[in-house]
């Protein structure tokens, strides 16, 4: 008999146990029950793909996969479900299965801010047209011809003054977004994958109608040389006609506009490929010095927000105006710790990290790390930093070492002093100080070799003798690991 859906543990606890009994009709009877409560529960479509693909039902399986990751796109297991399952052939899934990922339909508006595209628009207005049910390019003066290609390209266009104030430009399209459905913003150089072109539409209706409203983070893969790096923290997509637009000169934000209407935040699977951080291309197109003067305009205007001087000091550091960016993003914290409403606070510590390694400021680095991963331990990457500049002070600490034992024996033989030197530290215990350090930094050799010389003061020490043995042992095992892994290779 399947469990009755409960709380969040409840009904994941009971499921787990039976898919773990390998009971998949009762999991699939408990999970229909809990996903027609529940249909944003993506951990619950993830459990009904795995009941239905252990009873050999592999489309029917791929579809709810499918729906858990479109819900959870950072889901490490589903690039391996899409690679072993998206090629089955579309057999006939259970009768239940259409209504269960049934969603009801609701209007999607795209919106693309725009000026001198010409070379993007075409591609960013094809990708987006099959995904939305309106869109309008919004130009804010282009010199090209990026309003009539994207006319051409099927999108409706409309004219907006610039006024350095990005936010502006957009607030300026919500007259013609109008207020009924959802808006999906992207910018000209993001093109929409075509995988994803369902899934706006099936997030507005998932998403539609709740008390709360919902604003949508998108994926934004970037393109950086031979490296890609989603970017998983980019609100595009919100319900219009809810008091919500843009704020923000440059970096702009979705925040409410109309009195205090509160918010939730997700992610969701809607992945634009975007090569526009460049380097080559922000220089050939001046973006970081445009963006570092509308980013001092907007700390100009409003000295105590927060974003304004996180988004400055972190473009600052992209810029390598390090100095500055460390001033600018201690500004940031010192205001972020007095706004609740303020969600990037982990990110300017961890910038504000990298910051002061980079100028080996090493303890001010390790005293923001630590704030850091106090305050916000679920961040892993406030636990890099922190274990980062440890490593580094340790590092320092052992050359630090290895540097003083050195100068006790090169003081020694000129010392003229009137308080006399303990021989053993200048014959002994100077010399294994040293090589207990070059140990410690990777050393082997060089440590070996100052070990033996000390056995000449100390020739039965128990203790160097077993740091000999230590390393020569070492030695021996990487030898014959090397040897082992050269005659793999050879037979293959």
């Amino acid at each position: 008999m399947a469990p009755e859906a409960g709380s969040a543990a409840d009904w994941k606890d009971g499921v787990i146990a039976l898919l773990k009994a390998a009971r998949w009709d009762d999991a699939i009877a408990a999970l229909r029950q809990r996903l027609a409560d529940q249909p944003r529960e993506a951990q619950a479509w993830v459990f009904l793909g795995e009941a239905l693909e252990h009873q050999g039902k592999r489309w029917a399986a791929w579809r709810c996969y499918d729906r858990g990751w479109m819900l959870d796109p950072q889901a490490a297991w589903a690039p391996a479900a899409e690679a072993r399952l998206k090629g089955s052939l579309e057999e006939a899934g259970p009768d239940w299965l259409d209504s269960l990922l049934a969603v009801p339909k609701v209007r999607v508006v795209g919106a693309v801010l725009a000026r001198d595209e010409a070379e993007n628009i075409d591609r960013c207005v094809r990708a987006l047209l099959p995904a939305v049910d309106e869109l309008w390019v919004i130009d804010t003066g282009s010199q090209d011809d990026t309003p009539a290609i994207a006319k051409q390209a099927g999108a409706r266009v409309l004219e907006v003054p610039w006024e350095d104030d990005f936010g502006k430009a957009r607030r300026a399209a919500d007259e013609v977004l109008g207020n009924d459905g959802w808006v999906l913003w992207v910018d000209a150089d993001e093109f929409l994958r075509p995988e994803d072109v369902q899934v706006p539409r099936i997030v507005a209706g998932l998403y539609s109608g709740l008390d709360v409203p919902m604003l949508l983070r998108i994926v934004q893969v970037n393109h950086l040389g031979n490296v890609v790096d989603p970017n998983y923290d980019t609100t595009r997509m919100f319900p219009l006609g809810k008091g919500f637009s843009w704020r923000g000169r440059i970096h702009e934000q979705v925040a409410a506009i109309e009195g205090p209407t509160a918010a939730l935040r997700g992610a969701v699977r809607i992945r634009v490929d975007h090569w526009g951080y460049e380097r080559s291309v922000m220089e050939r197109r001046q973006k970081f010095d445009r963006n570092i003067r509308l980013l001092r305009a907007w700390t100009e205007d409003e000295p105590e927000n927060a974003a304004a001087w996180g988004f400055l000091g972190r473009d600052l550091f992209i810029a390598g105006q390090l100095e500055e960016a460390v001033k600018v993003l201690y500004q940031a914290e010192s205001l972020g710790q007095r706004d609740r409403n303020y969600a990037r606070l982990p990110e300017v510590r961890a910038v504000l990290c990298e910051a002061l390694v980079r100028l080996r400021r090493l303890e001010e680095a390790r005293v923001v790390a630590e704030r850091l991963t106090r305050e916000t331990p679920d961040f892993p990457t406030g636990w890099y930093w922190k274990g980062h500049v440890a490593l580094l002070q340790a590092n320092d600490a052992v050359q630090s070492a290895i540097d003083a034992s050195r100068r006790v024996r090169q003081l020694a033989p000129r010392y003229r002093g009137l308080v006399s030197v303990n021989p053993e530290i200048v014959q002994f215990l100077a010399p294994v100080a040293e090589a207990d350090a070059l140990k410690m930094a990777g050393q082997w050799e060089a440590a070996l070799q100052l070990y033996e010389a000390a056995l000449q003061a100390k020739p039965n020490h128990l203790g160097v003798l077993q740091q000999i043995r230590g390393i020569k042992e070492r030695a021996r095992k990487i030898a014959q690991a090397t040897g082992d892994a050269s005659r793999q290779r050879e037979t293959h």
